[in-house]
């Protein structure tokens, strides 16, 4: 009778494990395409992962990187609430429904992915939406969108602009920085792409993610990928830089309006950018006012009329600071505001690779250092100057060049050791070479020899097959560069007031600290 009980508990236990999997892929899936759907996954997949960890004697959640920050943020979103002066059953309500959503995926997420296989089905998941997200928006773009109807351009700047696609996204600069991040993760995982057939796949891809973004006509969120794969080019794969220059060049060719578009964000001769400066002094000023707890989460449409020093017209609602720094900082005040983007860009810097238990052992043992010296502020300048040097070690190793097997010089000695080269080449380029006055086996080669004639086909089955280690590597990269590209149009907007935005950057967050205990 016990052995059964103990099977059945088992049993409990893994069903109640599977159905909160499933419940992180439903939401991986659908939160692009259907937040309402994606909010009752997450919902359904914290109560089965509740009882789980009920039932299961031997579970412990396990800590994540960033688990301190987060829980600030929460607490201090919360006292901004209720020490609003727009305090009301609403900022409440949508504290609880927002807030508690992110906070559930973050949790969820990062207690349920455990293992390599559970991360590759959630990016499953995600690239399956975006396919969706992008073909909605190319039948959006070729049947036609009046923004008109939506306002959502100048028509005295821009009277020749007249579609700009959404897709399932509601608004195009949404959709534009959604797009940013998915073509940021996938930039990140062609970076470790090793069969012709996941390239392919990886670039076409990113072609047509571009391509979708063009449509949204979002300046911001195209300068913000420029800017990565900007970034990324110079300092790791030149090809990167020259691609996307070529993609550009095509685009400001074949579509002048793309161009003069893309061009306005350095003038301001769209109204947009004007009101955009406007909301941001005005913003600037809550923040002088309440700088240590805000004006309250999901405050700002109500507090703003009472600093509405440049929107002229009373029944413009401004919902949000069209700038995340800005926002966050009026919301939930600056500290709250320091311990989010402590959990943001910390998540980006383990990302490109820099562990969070490095740093705190590096620290810890700098700051035994200096307490056990006698010239403390001395210490203290080498210890500045030897945090700043590894820093800028570690920034210039993340973007530097891949080690390629370079092929040496005509004339330049290389050992029998250091070749990897088919029976034919070695007897047609042998040679005794004295050198030191001794005959040393050597290889002479030429770079057109080095390479093969012909090339094996395409093999479609390996577009699957991946290496873990590469898989979680690129995977890890796409997400600091989708953060990096997410902080980047944080300048001009604030695309994490959107639900759907906000969903995918916590169930990144998680995933990024996921991927990092699982690889340590």
């Amino acid at each position: 009778m016990d052995r059964v009980s103990v099977f059945a508990r088992r049993r409990r236990i893994r069903n109640l494990e599977d159905w909160t999997l499933y419940a992180v892929l439903t939401e991986a899936f659908f939160l692009a395409l259907s937040p309402t759907v994606a909010a009752t996954a997450v919902v359904f997949g914290v109560i089965t992962w509740f009882l789980r960890s009920r039932i299961d004697s031997h579970y412990k959640i396990r800590g994540l990187p960033f688990d301190v920050p987060v829980t600030i943020f929460l607490l201090i979103g919360a006292i901004s609430v209720f020490t609003s002066s727009a305090r009301s059953f609403d900022l409440i309500y949508n504290y609880c429904s927002l807030v508690g959503i992110y906070a559930l995926t973050y949790l969820i997420v990062g207690q349920t992915i455990q293992k390599t296989e559970q991360v590759k089905w959630v990016a499953q998941a995600l690239g399956a939406s975006a396919v969706l997200v992008v073909l909605w928006g190319f039948f959006q773009f070729v049947f036609g969108v009046d923004v008109a109807d939506v306002k959502w351009t100048d028509p005295e700047a821009f009277p020749e602009l007249r579609k700009r696609i959404f897709s399932t996204l509601e608004n195009p600069n949404v959709l534009a920085g959604y797009l940013d991040v998915m073509i940021c993760l996938a930039l990140g995982l062609l970076t470790k792409a090793e069969r012709r057939a996941q390239k392919i796949i990886l670039i076409v891809a990113i072609g047509l993610l571009a391509l979708c973004l063009v449509m949204t006509y979002s300046r911001g969120a195209f300068i913000a990928i420029a800017i990565v794969f900007a970034v990324y080019g110079v300092w790791k794969d030149w090809r990167v830089l020259i691609f996307f220059a070529a993609i550009t060049g095509l685009l400001a060719y074949s579509d002048s309006t793309f161009t003069n578009r893309i061009l306005s964000a350095f003038s301001m001769g769209d109204s947009s950018e004007a009101v955009r400066v406007g909301i941001w002094v005005s913003t600037s000023a809550m923040i002088s006012d309440h700088p240590f707890t805000g004006i309250g989460w999901g405050a700002y449409q109500f507090v703003y009329p009472q600093y509405n020093y440049f929107v002229a017209d009373p029944n413009i609602i401004i919902y949000h600071a069209h700038n995340i720094y800005l926002n966050y900082a009026a919301e939930v005040g600056i500290v709250g505001a320091l311990a989010f983007f402590w959990y943001f860009f910390g998540t980006m810097f383990i990302s490109f690779g820099m562990s969070e238990r490095g740093v705190e052992k590096w620290f810890s043992e700098h700051v035994e250092k200096i307490f056990a010296s006698n010239a403390f502020l001395q210490e203290l300048a080498e210890l500045i100057n030897e945090k700043f040097s590894e820093f800028a070690n570690r920034v210039l190793d993340l973007f530097s060049r891949k080690k390629s097997h370079v092929v040496k010089k005509t004339g330049e000695l290389i050992h029998h050791e250091e070749m990897n080269f088919s029976e034919h080449t070695r007897q047609k380029f042998s040679e005794d070479i004295p050198v030191g006055g001794e005959n040393i086996s050597a290889k002479i080669i030429k770079l057109d020899d080095a390479i093969d004639d012909k090339q094996e086909p395409i093999d479609w089955n390996d577009a699957t097959k991946i290496d873990d280690k590469k898989f979680l590597d690129g995977l890890q990269l796409g997400i600091g560069l989708a953060f990096l590209s997410m902080a980047l149009n944080g300048f001009t907007d604030d695309l994490l007031f959107n639900i759907p935005s906000s969903m995918l950057m916590w169930m990144l967050g998680a995933l990024a600290a996921a991927i990092d205990k699982i690889k340590h």
